[in-house]
């Protein structure tokens, strides 16, 4: 692929994330709000923490491996299918920033580092949700008592 076709399928993408990037900062607080409710309901802090690293690990290797196909797929294909692998490439933006700029093809050790790095921060997240429902729990639970 020329450098000319390649610069034309990149500008292509850039309207797709523009219509993609409100979605995705609508979505993000939507879904945390969502967990944090479903953290609320668990009235047993093991199930609590159980839940948390389960959905934290489910969610960490979902987007490590949609991130790293739709990474290699942005540097490898061309033409429409270039859409769907930016689309899965963006799962990877916040940490993929990290990792800087490379020039050619990405080494397979950039995919190793992105996929540990999406993995180890989605496991954090979530269990910082399942923190916040923890102690705002267990601070409204004190107050319940001396009410009755």
């Amino acid at each position: 692929m020329t450098s000319q076709a390649s610069s034309h399928g990149r500008q292509k993408l850039f309207p797709i994330a523009q219509m993609l990037i409100p979605i995705v900062v609508l979505l993000l607080p939507v879904a945390a709000f969502a967990l944090y409710r479903y953290f609320l309901q668990k009235s047993d802090a093991r199930a609590l923490w159980r839940s948390a690293v389960i959905i934290g690990s489910s969610v960490g290797i979902l987007r490590s491996v949609l991130a790293c196909i739709g990474w290699y797929g942005v540097e490898h294909t061309g033409g429409p299918l270039q859409i769907p692998a930016f689309v899965l490439a963006m799962l990877a933006w916040p940490e993929g920033f990290l990792l800087g700029r490379h020039r050619g093809v990405t080494p397979v050790s950039v995919y190793a580092v992105l996929a540990v790095l999406l993995f180890v921060i989605s496991l954090l997240l979530v269990t910082a949700v399942a923190l916040a429902a923890r102690v705002i729990r267990s601070r409204a639970e004190p107050t319940a008592e001396k009410r009755s």
